[in-house]
């Protein structure tokens, strides 16, 4: 009788560690958001194209992308070598938002700080889903495996117009999709039946990677490219 509770307890033990076994998401490598984003540099010489800009409007429903976006487009086309960037303070004194845009404000920001081009946008779509992958077999007493990977798809519409001419010299739909592991990335998400949120801190490290391809796409349109 003892033997046999004994034996019970030891397979219902195994039974319970394998179940936790199968539940218990391994660990999955993919590039982390903590590496040095780089864009690609200018040939010595290259003549820096003088840039105004201003925050992009957002359609996300996000609203903290808002300010990283900025910071990380402004320090990524400085890095580059191909632009000069006016100071986004001072070219919202002249034009707050998108609505603004007239030829008579254009003229201003040419006047007062020599801008040649005006960069507007919108950040169009920041969407994080959750998957879950692997197999299981005999409750996880003859192996297991199951990740937990987070899919984020980032959307920038942008537009560079001429100063002050207002024509559109280049424009495009940019779009980003790049797959994490909570533990992989150093991210932060939090997730239920409905919905994947990632913590702000973690959005700006995601929203990097789609700033890094608008950047690379303006300066392939430019003129002279």
């Amino acid at each position: 009788m003892v033997r046999s509770r004994a034996f019970h307890l030891l397979l219902g033990s195994l039974m319970l560690l394998g179940t936790v076994q199968c539940l218990s998401p391994q660990p999955t490598q993919y590039e982390s958001t903590e590496d040095n984003i780089q864009v690609s540099r200018a040939p010595a010489g290259t003549r820096r194209a003088r840039v105004a800009l201003i925050n992009f409007r957002n359609l996300t429903g996000q609203s903290f992308l808002v300010s990283p976006a900025t910071a990380q487009l402004t320090s990524l086309m400085l890095q580059s070598g191909y632009f000069d960037i006016i100071e986004p303070s001072l070219v919202e004194s002249v034009i707050a938002d998108q609505s603004q845009v007239t030829e008579e404000k254009l003229q201003t920001l040419r006047d007062r700080y020599g801008a040649e081009y005006f960069l507007t946008g919108t950040l169009t779509n920041f969407e994080i889903r959750k998957t879950s992958s692997g197999f299981c077999l005999l409750l996880g007493l003859l192996g297991s495996s199951r990740t937990e990977e987070y899919i984020v798809e980032t959307g920038i519409d942008y537009r560079l117009v001429g100063v002050p001419g207002a024509n559109i010299i280049a424009a495009n739909s940019v779009e980003n999709r790049r797959t994490d592991t909570s533990e992989a990335a150093g991210l932060l998400f939090a997730h239920s039946e409905q919905s994947t949120r990632v913590l702000e801190s973690s959005g700006g490290k995601l929203l990097r990677y789609a700033m890094r391809d608008v950047v690379e796409d303006i300066i392939a349109q430019l003129p002279g490219s």
